[in-house]
């Protein structure tokens, strides 16, 4: 299981290589828009590679939910926990 630090670190790689900021850079509780810039398009990408990353694929109700990068964890954990339930 992935751990929270584990998502955390995907998610700010995945801001780095969108917009080429530094993932040391990045606070762990960033708002996507506010702190970090990101625009719809850049926030979506971000979704996209997270996804892909966990093999996930969040409901649009949940992604248009997710304002920072610690929503962002805890939609990842909430989705993975079910799927390892679902799977036992």
């Amino acid at each position: 299981m992935y751990t929270a630090d584990d998502i955390r670190s995907q998610i700010k790689q995945s801001i780095s290589t969108v917009t080429g900021i530094e993932a040391g850079d990045i606070a762990d509780n960033a708002a996507y828009r506010e702190d970090l810039g990101l625009d719809s398009l850049s926030i979506l990408e971000v979704a996209i590679n997270v996804e892909f990353a966990y093999k996930l694929e969040v409901p649009e109700e949940e992604l248009k939910d997710i304002r920072t990068i610690d929503d962002t964890v805890g939609v990842i954990q909430r989705h993975l926990e079910a799927r390892q339930v679902a799977a036992a």
